[in-house]
């Protein structure tokens, strides 16, 4: 539970080992049950960004930075929190605004996403990209399937098929030679797969001497053939499947109609499968997910589990059923292969050419049933009315006609002359010729129909692949069309904040939202980052509400974590945020007895305003009868927490102490910070003593005359630069490059302490008895401080 958190233990980034920090450890004071909140003060670098990266690894958040995080109770064991919990814990700092708060220009307007809109964006951003890929890939693709697709194209399969049907076409071919053989009235009919005829023979002579053979025999037979050679070979039969075949069966099962059972959401998704005609393919889905050795979805490529496969194989089943299945197999069953009679033998005798038209006509027939019969497998809902092709006749008249051929074979075997042997060798002479003639083109027919399987496979996978990234991106859109923010109350939490109607407002039109200052159009680069901050401010406590209502919200345990929540750039309008922090803050400690606050700030003002904030927030909160409850105050520390002395700490004294300990090479504990500190030690000092900005101080010559000595003089004024290096924008890039205005990272560690002494002694030489007050905790500090000024007029010298 969130109120047994007591204590955070945190390592990485600032902490180089597991550092405990007791935000909510009531310090043994018994009477004290539940601690409502805690301030802590923590100067620039001292790890505040790294205690709020903790809580957000502890709330679900993958943070790699935080190699360990746990949470304690008040009795040192961790405290485990379920997934719910987890989500009550909100945490806003730098990163929170980072991550919610993302604009983007249109024209002269800021789009603007918050939260999972922004996520959103740069997901759609990343799959438009990708999609783009996969279209240039597939395009390049289709560009080269479209070659092979392309029958006068020499990569295209096709067009060697027709060089093989040409080679073999033709009087001077096979064709020619055949019709010459069986004395036939028209070249032999040549299809697109004649040539496998030929292609396996293993001819024993070379071509020119075939041709020669070919001829003297062909003479051979002219000269004996008074009639025509015999024919042995009987007529065939049909088989009983043909015999058998009923129209009315096959008119009855198309006309079936089954009805559409009761279906749940994914259930109507796989009928939908069915009624698109992928009933065969959704049967072998329910064959691989019966399968027990199926662990990872061969369509998605997703691990699966046996319960997984059950609930899939029940919704599949149930959108097939077994009547489904019955009268798929049925209609499977009545498909039959088309009739392959060799006829070829009988077309010089009477009732050939009848025979041959029959058997086209019932293949088309058989062709148009089984059409319907597959329609009706793939859709087994929906009837098909439909004139049904009649094969039960024709088959009856080819029976007959097949009989009659066979009569008529029989009495023309009576009357021919035993040619057969010279027609059978010449047919071989023929075909070997053939050989020849389609040998190199058959190889190069195989070769381009492998590389076509290969072209046209990939054709097909990066089609899927452009077609899948392009869903990816309709579904984004979709999500982030769907996405529709708490305009009302983040526009209120502005409003409140500023103190004005319109100073910032969101608007949403044509499908974006758009942000307005003083109700017109505002450019990105010019949204400030206090603006920015706030605009992230507005949408965290709103977020907070997302999806409740609340009047029964804030009576739910929270855990909130603020880090600095007014920064320089909000100096601005600091009471606004002020103002709605204490309000937010206030309805959310005082709806659940244990709801907890955690407030972190570099800055002392902030620290003491919030500290009037929680003294009337806890006071509140005792009217309600929240006994035994406190708030604590901290300071933050590269070891832990320690009390922070609210009514006798002296920020400027702590700073000079540091100051001077950092100088005399004490402590590096302020090392990450002593640029700013010297800065701010400055700005106070010139400030209250003179009313001026450093960079006055340092070049004025009635302050700088105070100094006596002219080597001082012309040390300060040509060497203050050191001092008084700062950054003049608030421009949130120059600002981040500054690494949070740490102005003295790039300089050496000796160049540090020497500017550090260097301060020191420019307020010890102006006023010598205020810095020797603020360093009386010190020890003898003004022979070092003296000792630091002779080495000032030596250096002056050299110079």
């Amino acid at each position: 539970m969130l109120k047994d958190i007591t204590t955070i233990k945190v390592e990485g980034a600032n902490f180089s080992s597991l550092t405990s920090f007791k935000f909510f450890d009531p310090h043994d004071e018994k009477k004290i049950k539940t601690i409502k909140a805690t301030l802590a003060y923590g100067k620039n670098g001292t790890g505040k960004s790294t205690i709020a990266k903790a809580f957000r690894k502890l709330s679900g958040e993958n943070i790699p930075v935080i190699t360990n995080a746990v949470f304690f109770d008040d009795a040192e064991l961790p405290v485990i929190l379920t997934e719910e919990e987890k989500r009550h814990i909100y945490i806003f700092d730098e990163n929170y605004v980072d991550k919610n708060v993302k604009f983007q220009q249109d024209h002269l307007e800021t789009i603007i996403m918050l939260g999972h809109a922004g996520d959103l964006t740069e997901k759609i951003e990343k799959a438009k990209s990708e999609m783009a890929l996969a279209k240039d890939a597939y395009e390049q693709q289709a560009s080269i399937w479209k070659d092979y697709c392309d029958a006068s194209n020499v990569n295209c399969p096709k067009y060697y098929s027709n060089q093989l049907m040409q080679a073999l076409r033709g009087d001077d071919n096979w064709a020619g030679r055949d019709r010459e053989i069986n004395n036939g009235r028209h070249n032999t009919s040549v299809k697109d797969d004649t040539y496998k005829r030929f292609v396996a023979l293993m001819p024993s002579k070379p071509k020119t001497e075939l041709i020669v053979a070919y001829k003297e025999r062909l003479k051979e037979l002219q000269t004996v053939r008074m009639g025509n050679s015999t024919i042995e070979k009987t007529v065939p039969t049909l088989s009983k499947i043909y015999t058998t075949y009923c129209d009315a069966i096959i008119h009855q099962l198309l006309a079936t109609k089954i009805e559409k059972p009761e279906l749940s959401e994914r259930e109507k998704k796989l009928f939908a499968l069915v009624q698109a005609g992928k009933a065969d393919e959704l049967s072998q889905r329910l064959t691989v997910f019966r399968n027990k050795e199926t662990f990872e979805c061969p369509y998605c490529f997703q691990s699966i589990t046996s319960e997984q496969k059950i609930s899939l194989v029940e919704s599949i089943t149930k959108v097939l059923s077994k009547i489904v299945e019955e009268h798929q197999r049925a209609l499977r069953n009545h498909i039959i292969d088309e009739i392959t009679i060799d006829l070829h033998p009988y077309v010089r005798l009477e009732g050939y050419q009848i025979c041959s038209d029959l058997i086209d006509n019932i293949n088309t027939s058989i062709q148009q049933n089984n059409a319907n019969l597959k329609k009706k497998i793939e859709t087994p809902y929906e009837q098909i009315i439909t004139e049904i092709s009649t094969v039960e006749h024709l088959v009856n008249q080819l029976s007959k006609n097949l009989a009659n051929l066979e009569t008529a074979r029989g009495e023309y075997n009576n009357v021919t002359k035993k040619t057969a042997p010279i027609i059978a060798d010449l047919n071989r002479i023929n075909e070997e010729i053939a050989y020849y003639d389609v040998r190199d083109l058959a190889e190069q027919l195989k070769k381009q129909n492998g590389e076509y399987k290969k072209v046209e496979s990939l054709y097909n996978e990066l089609e899927k692949a452009y077609a899948a990234k392009k869903k990816v991106v309709e579904d984004l859109e979709a999500q982030r069309k769907s996405i529709h923010l708490a305009l009302d109350s983040i526009n209120a939490c502005m409003k409140y904040i500023f103190f004005a109607d319109d100073r910032l407002k969101i608007e949403y039109a044509d499908g974006t939202y758009k942000l307005l200052s003083h109700g017109k159009s505002v450019r990105p680069c010019d949204i400030s980052v206090g603006e920015r901050n706030i605009i992230g401010l507005s949408y965290f406590f709103t977020s907070i509400l997302e999806g409740k209502e609340e009047n029964f919200a804030y009576g739910e345990e929270y855990l909130l974590v603020i880090d600095d929540p007014i920064s320089s750039f909000d100096l601005e309008n600091r009471i606004g945020i002020l103002s709605f922090l204490k309000y937010k803050l206030s309805v959310f400690l005082e709806g659940n007895l244990h709801t907890k606050a955690i407030v972190m700030t570099h800055d002392l003002t902030t620290f003491y305003d919030f500290h009037k904030i929680f003294e009337e927030i806890l006071n509140t909160c005792k009217r309600k009868n929240f006994s035994a409850i406190k708030f604590n105050r901290f300071e933050i520390t590269s070891n832990g927490l320690k009390s922070f002395a609210y009514k006798t700490r002296q920020e400027y004294t702590e700073s000079v102490k540091a100051i001077y300990a950092y100088a005399v090479s004490q402590s590096n504990d302020s090392e990450l910070i002593i640029g700013n500190m010297m800065r701010q030690l400055l700005e106070a000092f010139a400030t209250f003593e003179y009313r001026k900005s450093i960079e006055d101080v340092s070049t004025d010559s009635d302050i700088l005359s105070l100094l006596q000595k002219e080597e001082y003089i012309s040390y300060y004024k040509n060497l203050m630069y050191r001092l008084v290096l700062h950054g003049g924008s608030h421009k949130e890039e120059q600002v981040k490059s500054m690494k949070d205005l740490r102005f003295f990272s790039i300089i050496s560690e000796n160049e540090k302490r020497r500017t550090a002494r260097d301060v020191l002694c420019f307020i010890y030489l102006l006023n010598k008895k205020h810095l020797l007050e603020h360093l009386k905790e010190s020890g003898n500090v003004e022979a070092q401080i003296q000792s630091w000024c002779e080495e000032i007029k030596t250096n002056a010298a050299i110079i």
